[in-house]
């Protein structure tokens, strides 16, 4: 149901339709909570006595506006949820400094006669494991059997030489662990590795926050799963 709206000042008149067809005047390319109701209310003020507004149109116009409300405040929320989640993570990581953590992954780094260990858990007893060290371009430059192992924790160190016995260059290599179970069928195993952190910078195109390692390595701070407790000697 439509009504007219006539400008105090300039006796123009204006059509008013149903406010899911209104749009502002001010140029804006949506309507805010006040420009609905300054609609809703100049609609209401010059409806045309002898064809008043429908009560179905009233209740569906006033249904939009909790609506609009309800979406702006949702809105509002969330982005003060995101602020504040942003900064925890910030937090978070910042607090790993100086700390050996260990995080999900299978990346080694080998600097100078020093490389970083690799740890990865079996579900079941294995008739036999294999840890694969791959290059940068996804070759295999080493195989290392571990021979048959029982079920749970497990670690490996690699003495950073490839199969014909010599020392690779310094760097980050890949791992992949192989595995047969009693039954000849192939195991599903959890890699980790650990590095002390030195660093912490944001990625752009993720959002994470990521952490570097003493040995040059990033590891995502949602990969982290714990801290390392340094032992002491008595």
């Amino acid at each position: 149901m439509s009504s007219v709206y006539t400008d105090p000042a300039t006796g123009a008149t204006t059509q008013l339709g149903a406010m899911s067809q209104l749009t502002p005047s001010s140029g804006k390319s949506s309507l805010g909570s006040s420009d609905f109701l300054t609609l809703l209310f100049a609609q209401l003020q010059n409806q045309d006595p002898l064809n008043p507004q429908d009560d179905k149109d009233f209740t569906a116009q006033l249904a939009q506006f909790s609506s609009l409300e309800q979406l702006t405040n949702l809105n509002s929320g969330m982005g003060k949820l995101i602020t504040a989640t942003n900064q925890q993570q910030m937090f978070s990581a910042v607090g790993f400094m100086g700390k050996q953590v260990t995080a999900s992954g299978s990346t080694l780094a080998k600097s100078g006669g020093s490389v970083s260990a690799l740890y990865y858990t079996l579900p079941a007893a294995a008739s036999s494991v294999t840890v694969n060290i791959m290059d940068a371009n996804g070759n295999i430059i080493r195989s290392v059997s571990q021979g048959a192992q029982a079920a749970g924790s497990q670690s490996f160190q690699w003495d950073g030489k490839d199969s014909n016995g010599n020392l690779v260059p310094d760097g980050t290599y890949s791992t992949g662990v192989t595995t047969l179970g009693s039954d000849g069928k192939p195991l599903m195993v959890t890699t980790s590795v650990t590095g002390l952190v030195t660093g912490v910078s944001s990625d752009s195109t993720t959002g994470s926050y990521m952490l570097t390692t003493q040995d040059g390595r990033k590891i995502n701070l949602m990969d982290v799963q714990g801290v390392v407790t340094p032992t002491t000697s008595s």
